[in-house]
């Protein structure tokens, strides 16, 4: 490694509050830099010649730590996932940098925006003919769910599992609003309320463009769970490890499936991050019903 190697210029947020939710949502947040050290020793490892540029509230800031750079001759890993504790802000990174002319692994702050909305991504899951649970989006706790009970409420913009409980599973139009209540004024966006899914879950992750590559599917095992309507990826169940969630959901990697419902679901993967849209990598999180592979994040 010398001089002229290519540079990489790696981006990655660094999150000190959260901009609305839970005051425990920050782990979550705050992941991502622990991620962003090991990736970067991982590409130093091969041979990169690597410059860490942490990202934190100030989009004047990152432009002018881009500044000494040309687009010419420096490539952008962008590992930023969110932004002054928005994820949804997570665009305003990749639109800087396609402002800016640079270069960068990941898709488009478009395409950024459709997966972390929820809604928008279903819509276009439907439009492909990717099966996606039936939803509806709530803006205040009012009107009536159309669809069939049990129902999962989720915020409508954000990931991580960020605002999902063992009390996001309702039974009951009641249940219901009192959820979307707390999402809407807690999370100060939409609740998205679909259909919940019973069956096995799965996390397909993905890479490539003109041809894309599997990688082995993890499944999430709740068979510690004994009720169904647990049997989710609650918040605790990823970034609490004192809690019983964290403790009785072990991933499976790779996962135990029969040859024809791993394609089935390899095949709905793929379909799906190619109906998003998707650009060098994604990662696609299925619910496995009676055969059918039902995309629930992307």
């Amino acid at each position: 490694m010398d001089e002229e190697d290519p540079l990489i210029l790696f981006l990655y947020n660094v999150e000190s509050e959260v901009a609305c939710g839970e005051a425990a949502d920050l782990i979550a947040l705050q992941e991502t830099a622990g991620v962003a050290m090991q990736l970067i020793e991982a590409l130093r490892s091969r041979g990169y010649r690597i410059l860490p540029i942490p990202v934190q509230n100030s989009l004047d800031k990152l432009r002018n730590a881009l500044k000494p750079f040309s687009p010419e001759t420096a490539f952008v890993f962008n590992y930023c996932d969110s932004f002054a504790g928005n994820n949804m802000a997570a665009t305003k990174i990749a639109r800087l940098l396609d402002t800016l002319g640079f270069k960068h692994t990941g898709s488009t702050a478009d395409i950024i925006a459709a997966c972390i909305d929820k809604s928008r991504a279903k819509r276009r899951l439907i439009a492909h003919g990717v099966a996606t649970p039936r939803y509806q989006v709530f803006t205040q706790a009012a009107g009536f769910y159309r669809y069939d009970f049990p129902a999962i409420v989720k915020p409508v913009a954000d990931d991580a599992s960020i605002g999902i409980t063992a009390d996001s599973v309702v039974r009951t139009q009641e249940e219901l609003l009192r959820r979307v209540d707390y999402v809407v004024h807690c999370y100060h966006q939409g609740a998205l309320v679909e259909e919940y899914i019973q069956g096995r879950e799965f996390s397909v992750s993905m890479w490539g463009n003109a041809q894309v590559a599997v990688l082995p599917i993890t499944e999430m095992d709740y068979s510690d769970i004994d009720d169904p309507l647990r049997r989710i990826l609650t918040y605790d169940s990823k970034w609490n490890p004192d809690s019983f969630d964290y403790r009785h959901t072990p991933t499976r990697c790779p996962a135990d499936l029969a040859p024809e419902d791993e394609a089935r679901i390899i095949d709905t993967a793929v379909r799906a991050y190619r109906a998003i849209g998707l650009r060098d990598f994604g990662r696609a999180d299925i619910r496995y019903h009676k055969g059918i592979p039902y995309v629930i994040d992307l």
